[in-house]
């Protein structure tokens, strides 16, 4: 870097576009966020009143953009409206668990009585999809797993992949 140039002072959390992230609780919210994010919540972070937020840098061979990640988990108390980060949030993420549809039922009846119209990006996750029994990924990721375990000196050193 030479004398004219100076180094950007990053754009606090807040004020950053955002994604909000919504689901009822132990759907893996935060196990997808500290994948994304590399982080670690810790054993700190398992209340079901908490609201989450956490600066992400997405960079890409297009563009390099700083967001943040903005995590609510899904209850019967939770308003929207009292959410700052929501109204502000550009993109909309909803975690359900493929092995309790009630989670399912949650998000579809949050929906119905919250205007989602005015996110750019609308993404639903069927999160755990590996742990239903008779599914093809079950079935696909137990045989991976097992292949692995008898090939490698260390059993779970791919099981990140899956």
């Amino acid at each position: 870097m030479n004398g004219n140039e100076s180094q950007k002072e990053p754009t606090p959390v807040e004020n950053r576009p955002s994604i909000f992230m919504i689901g009822s609780s132990n759907v893996g919210k935060r196990t997808l966020l500290s994948r994304f994010l590399s982080i670690d919540f810790g054993d700190d972070s398992d209340s079901v009143y908490d609201e989450v937020v956490h600066g992400w840098t997405i960079d890409t061979k297009y563009y390099t953009a700083d967001v943040s990640v903005w995590m609510a988990h899904l209850h019967d108390d939770l308003s929207v409206d009292d959410l700052p980060m929501f109204h502000q949030s550009d993109a909309l993420v909803m975690v359900f668990d493929m092995n309790d549809l009630s989670s399912l039922t949650a998000i579809q009846d949050w929906v119905s009585r919250t205007d989602i119209q005015k996110f750019e990006i609308l993404i639903c996750i069927g999160n755990k999809v590996d742990l239903v029994p008779g599914h093809p990924v079950h079935a696909e990721y137990r045989r991976r797993l097992q292949k692995d375990e008898k090939s490698a000196v260390d059993p779970y050193s791919k099981i990140t992949e899956y």
